[in-house]
């Protein structure tokens, strides 16, 4: 089980006993309702999955941060917040190594920010229709251990609200200071879709393979 007083969350257990564990990330003016069924749309049972809702209240649903030009600041406090939650779950038995972090729209964007600034090695990042935030100096200030977690990106060729061109730029910045990227296009708007599912699954698949015990 797990506890925060950081965020309003709902813990989603494994269906297999397992230390591995997804915090998922929704979008800008969404909440952690549509993914409440998460656990057996991406169907990998030996995950525990860790629902948020993001702290600021936004139409019907809740933001990350703010919009240009209030999103930077908004980027440094949530990342602090997270970073605080993975302290706090490193104290509950959950090791970094065996987190993965999930991200749609504006949460793939704070997943990618955790990635390139928590100074250890995480499970995973798994950003869907998301792009980045490069801070001044972000390169001389990441971590060594911070290069050994891998990361996917699916995006849509259709995407009209976050241009794909831009994220695959993101994307080779990130390969070309040594970070291990897989990038997956596909014909989709700005979406998470179920033609995906099966793609992030295979990918997870892999990753707790090297993890070392996974089944497959």
């Amino acid at each position: 089980m797990i506890y925060t007083d950081l965020f309003k969350f709902k813990f989603i257990p494994a269906r297999k006993a397992s230390e591995k564990l997804m915090i998922v990330l929704h979008g800008k003016g969404d909440s952690m309702r549509p993914f409440r069924d998460f656990d057996e749309e991406l169907d990998v049972p030996e995950m525990n999955y860790l629902l948020l809702n993001a702290p600021k209240k936004f139409l019907d649903g809740y933001s990350w941060y703010g919009d240009p030009p209030y999103e930077r600041g908004g980027v440094l406090k949530i990342r602090e917040k997270v970073m605080e939650l993975l302290v706090q779950l490193e104290m509950q038995g959950w090791k970094s190594e065996n987190i993965f972090l999930f991200g749609f729209s504006q949460g793939c964007l704070i997943s990618a920010d955790i990635g390139l600034n928590y100074p250890k090695r995480l499970a995973g990042i798994v950003g869907v229709s998301g792009y980045f935030h490069f801070y001044p100096r972000w390169r001389q200030e990441l971590a060594p251990a911070a290069l050994k977690t891998p990361w996917v990106f699916t995006h849509g060729r259709q995407d009209d609200l976050l241009k794909i061109d831009e994220t695959k730029h993101g994307v080779e910045k990130l390969r070309d200071v040594g970070f291990n990227v897989d990038w997956i296009e596909l014909d989709k708007e700005h979406v998470l879709t179920e033609e995906e599912m099966p793609l992030i699954r295979k990918w997870v698949r892999e990753q707790l393979r090297g993890l070392g015990d996974s089944e497959g």
